[in-house]
């Protein structure tokens, strides 16, 4: 018990979550105030540890999970869950309560003619403690898939946003190209436009020599 344990907190660090002590303590539920074990599960809601919490009993122990709407608890009948009944089996009840940035999950544990409690039943408690350390991983598993996919998201936004500007850096080359093709075509034409000048200025001198030719005509008359 004492090396799971020590071994599955040293592997939730790994995923950054840090759970607190799991811890025995009665309270009260639909079959009357009970011994129960509790865990607090940071960084996660109640929606779904109560989805994951059917998933896990339905694989790990092949016991279906209901959820009771008026007594606000998850209700796993007569699962068969060896470590806990010893042969028999056991009625698990559970809730999940909001908790700051975490929920607070509760379990307790029907074993036919009592319910769980350290006192009465060590080795089955311990057995107990281990299935909801499991359940705490799978919980902590969950949630970094969920914080994958973000990753992976804001990666594929990234990369598509990498796009635009490589799109956006190719229209500029583009734009410079064409610029730099007017800028010639401008500069070419400025060529020509002092040519033509140069002509014109010719062409206005030798009017000029005509006109005088003309008036000097006119004034000889």
């Amino acid at each position: 018990m004492k090396l799971f344990v020590t071994f599955s907190f040293f592997f939730l660090s790994i995923l950054g979550t840090t759970f607190a002590q799991v811890y025995e303590q009665s309270k009260t539920m639909s079959q009357g105030t009970r011994s129960a074990i509790v865990i607090d599960i940071p960084n996660t809601d109640e929606k779904l540890v109560g989805k994951i919490w059917q998933s896990f009993t339905k694989d790990f122990y092949d016991s279906k999970t209901k959820w009771n709407r008026k007594t606000d608890e998850w209700v796993t009948a007569e699962a068969d869950i060896v470590s806990l009944g010893m042969g028999n089996d056991v009625n698990l009840y559970t809730t999940a309560e909001k908790s700051g940035d975490g929920v607070i999950f509760t379990m307790w544990t029907d074993l036919g003619d009592s319910f769980l409690s350290a006192k009465d039943n060590p080795e089955r408690y311990r057995e107990a403690e281990k299935l909801l350390m499991r359940f705490a991983l799978e919980v902590a598993k969950e949630e970094v898939k969920f914080e994958l996919k973000d990753e992976e998201k804001n990666l594929k936004d990234f990369s598509s946003d990498l796009k635009k500007l490589q799109n956006e850096k190719e229209r500029y080359e583009k734009d410079i190209e064409k610029a730099k093709e007017a800028i010639v075509k401008a500069e070419e034409a400025i060529e020509k436009n002092i040519q033509d000048q140069e002509d014109m200025v010719k062409k206005i001198e030798l009017q000029e020599q005509q006109v005088e030719v003309v008036r000097k005509k006119l004034n000889d008359l």
